[in-house]
């Protein structure tokens, strides 16, 4: 998601009669039906999205079409035998994919657990899908998803990252009988923004603050704003929700205090006065704290020099290191800062002694075409952090 909603797109608002809207085709969100079985929901969506998609390299669809399919990681049957059965239910981000929760759901597979991860409407495919999806939408698929998993499962975790990770929210909160906890990375309980309360206004007078093509193929490069209205408002509610409502559900959220696309400060109060749980625990990755640990919170130094990084990104911090595409030595670099200036952004894309990190002002002292870091030197640990939190709480293990 974008990490501003950006000051002068007030100005349109101050603007009569104009109404900068781009019409949408009236093709059908793609939801995870009611009852539906997760086999038959993933054929449905390769037929879908097959039809759908916009290539970034056409000579490479199964490729592209893999990253964005849903999908679901089952345990090794004989090395996992006799193991409960746990299921993690997974959910992407706003103009995310399944694709961002790779690294996860692997080594929770590797834990013996049986994971799924779904495809919200209006991904996967092109930005313009985007116009018309509902939060209600989203709902839908994560509600549709996790009622048929815990008929499949003696256990059932859910979780998400960023958008997916407020889904799961509300999704244990409103199910905290049959749900064993929630697995949160950056979830978003505010957009970190201080005009973020303009984007429903925004909506009826613009679908785009920047409408950019994408040459990565695992997510998109703009986001219409009618979609970062559904967001607000989303983070809104599930953020009342929690607070209106404490509860000891366990909870394993992970964070970045340098995160400039969800405000870190809130999901930090959230966790500290509605998920009040004992068992509940916090992982903050922060440039400026140093390494320290309480009873529920444990906090992690991010400023690496020696390996060129100065904070952890939105979306690094579930990100392995060893990932093919996003990772230390992958083959994709975010730059997209940097796209306006396509010299600066080559720049960024090929220089083999960059700086990484989230936008600031430090990071750009390091170098002026830093790349945005999609990876977290400590996944491995987090990881072992999640596993033993999630099998200290399988309510039926």
């Amino acid at each position: 998601m974008r990490q501003k909603i950006r000051l002068w797109c007030v100005c349109l608002l101050a603007l009569p009669g104009v109404n900068l809207a781009v019409a949408a085709d009236n093709v059908s969100p793609f939801v995870y039906e009611a009852d539906e079985s997760f086999s038959r929901y993933t054929e449905r969506a390769e037929r879908y999205l097959e039809g759908r998609k916009i290539w970034v390299n056409p000579d490479d669809k199964a490729r592209e079409l893999a990253a964005v399919m849903p999908f679901e990681r089952r345990p090794d049957a004989d090395r996992c035998e006799g193991a409960a059965k746990i299921g993690v239910l997974l959910s992407h981000g706003l103009s995310d994919s399944p694709f961002s929760m790779r690294d996860s759901a692997a080594a929770l597979q590797a834990a013996c657990y049986q994971v799924r991860v779904i495809l919200f409407p209006g991904h996967g495919t092109k930005a313009e899908d985007l116009l018309t999806v509902t939060r209600e939408d989203w709902r839908d698929a994560f509600r549709h998803a996790a009622d048929q998993f815990r008929e499949e499962v003696d256990v059932l975790y859910v979780g998400g990252f960023s958008t997916g990770g407020a889904l799961a929210t509300e999704y244990a909160w409103q199910h905290a009988d049959s749900v064993a906890g929630a697995i949160l990375f950056s979830p978003v309980f505010k957009v970190n923004s201080v005009v973020d309360w303009l984007s429903p206004w925004l909506a009826f007078v613009t679908d785009w603050l920047d409408h950019e093509p994408s040459d990565d193929f695992a997510k998109y490069a703009s986001i219409p704003v009618p979609a970062i209205a559904q967001v607000y408002k989303l983070s809104k509610e599930v953020k009342n929700l929690v607070m209106d409502h404490p509860k000891t559900l366990p909870v394993f959220m992970a964070l970045s205090e340098d995160d400039q696309t969800v405000d870190a400060s809130v999901s930090e109060n959230v966790f500290k006065q509605g998920m009040i749980g004992s068992k509940s625990q916090m992982v903050v990755y922060s440039r400026e704290q140093m390494s320290a640990n309480s009873d529920r919170i444990k906090v992690f130094n991010t400023d690496w020099p020696m390996s060129k990084i100065t904070g952890l990104s939105h979306m690094a911090v579930h990100g392995s290191p060893e990932n093919p595409y996003y990772g230390e030595n992958g083959e994709y670099r975010i730059c997209t800062w940097y796209w306006s200036d396509q010299p600066l952004y080559q720049t960024c894309r090929t220089d083999a002694d960059n700086w990484y990190g989230e936008r600031s002002k430090l990071l750009s002292k390091k170098s002026p075409h830093a790349a945005r870091i999609s990876w977290n030197p400590n996944f491995n640990g987090l990881m072992k952090e999640i596993v033993f939190f999630t099998r200290a709480n399988a309510i039926n293990e």
